[in-house]
């Protein structure tokens, strides 16, 4: 039987597929080929090598081994149409043809920029709430002189210019086929208070302009950071500074607290995602006498586990999709402080090391989803602190 906190799992509901897109071209008149990322990195080479290594980019099933694994877990058990649902939001330039180089593209640079609408409607998301515009016209957050430019220029969309309409398309919200709330960050984030917008924490302002098309000193960046940055090499910093983490250390007791520094939970986004607290107490030589768990930390210390757990109709955990109940929430709400709390800590105990460990898909799943040889199904240090004794 896999530990409960394997079951925080979720292979999230996807949004019913939308209709297709407009073809990139549209006669002789438009020769731009706006579907074709790599038509855009001549004029903005900066931004396409960011998007190159985004997730965005990485979105079709045939790059991403965790979506591959859950897709074909799903479809398995659900049919074929979980296919071009779950399209919607992972090429929603391409819902019918799965398999095509259109698809292949995931989220492109034509699914942000050749918009003329974004839908915020309840219950419409995926590339249902996306409108596309004109073939061949991009439009970007700032208005621009487009008479140089290979392709059109449209004025300034306000869906990317308040980073977060956009955003919320995809990323807002899901749930299951019994009406299970699957992914809530859009909710989270409407709880949040002064909360900043998505791209001010997902896509900062680097240094440098977008590439030989702009004068701009400076660019957001298209590498749209998130929990893979502690896999793929960039960004390391980014997911540590979603969580500050202060502490105590007294006598035979330990406190510490858990700060949410982002605009919605913690954490947030795909549902399967797990952040475990590992506390060690040391003596001054370095030597551990003592650790909030040893093995199985939702067995031992389930304060320590930041998950969701889901359960059937007779309250057993099950995988998300096929749930009746969510039975457990224990993430971070936005601005929240949480405090854990351990007694009886050994007197020899003069140093608390604190390590956070992030997890893509809790370990049991693992094995479940034959993940066992991804790097990515494997999880990796997020943060760490250092807690002295303050007295005796």
């Amino acid at each position: 039987m896999p530990r409960p906190f394997a079951l925080a799992l979720l292979l999230s509901a996807c949004p019913s597929a939308p209709a297709e897109p407009p073809p990139a071209e549209t006669g002789a008149e438009v020769a731009f080929d706006l579907d074709n990322p790599e038509s855009c990195a001549a004029c903005h080479g900066a931004i396409h090598a960011e998007w190159q290594g985004s997730m965005h980019a990485q979105a079709h099933h045939d790059k991403d081994p965790i979506y591959h694994a859950l897709r074909s877990f799903r479809m398995e058990r659900q049919g074929e149409g979980i296919g071009p649902k779950c399209a919607s939001c992972h090429h929603p330039r391409e819902t019918e043809a799965l398999e095509s180089d259109l698809a292949k593209q995931g989220v492109s640079c034509a699914t942000c920029h050749n918009l003329d609408q974004v839908k915020r409607e309840e219950g419409v998301q995926g590339a249902e709430a996306l409108v596309w515009g004109e073939p061949g016209v991009v439009r970007g957050p700032h208005g621009a002189d487009g008479s140089a430019a290979p392709h059109g220029i449209g004025e300034a969309a306000p869906w990317l210019t308040d980073g977060v309409t956009l955003c919320l398309a995809c990323h807002a919200a899901a749930e299951n086929p019994k009406g299970v709330a699957t992914c809530t960050t859009g909710a989270e984030y409407a709880d949040a208070k002064d909360a900043a917008s998505c791209t001010s924490c997902h896509m900062p302002e680097v240094e440098g302009p977008s590439g030989s098309a702009s004068t701009r000193e400076s660019h957001r960046s298209h590498a749209f950071l998130g929990p893979h940055s502690l896999w793929d090499g960039g960004n390391r910093a980014f997911m540590g500074s979603a969580l500050e983490i202060e502490g105590e250390l007294k006598g035979t007791q330990a406190r510490l607290t858990l700060i949410n520094k982002t605009s919605h939970g913690f954490p947030s986004g795909f549902p399967g995602r797990v952040a475990i607290i590992q506390a060690v107490g040391m003596d001054d030589e370095g030597n551990v006498h003592w650790s909030n768990f040893s093995k199985d930390p939702m067995a031992e210390d389930p304060q320590s586990v930041l998950n969701k757990v889901y359960v059937d109709d007779e309250g057993k955990p099950i995988l998300p999709p096929f749930a009746t109940k969510l039975a457990r929430d224990h993430r971070l709400k936005p601005d929240e402080r949480r405090e854990l709390s351990w007694t009886d800590l050994p007197e020899q105990v003069q140093t608390l090391k604190v390590s956070v460990r992030f997890h893509l898909i809790p370990p049991p799943a693992v094995e479940l989803l034959k993940l066992q040889d991804s790097p990515l199904a494997h999880p990796r240090p997020m943060k760490s602190a250092r807690i002295d004794r303050t007295e005796p």
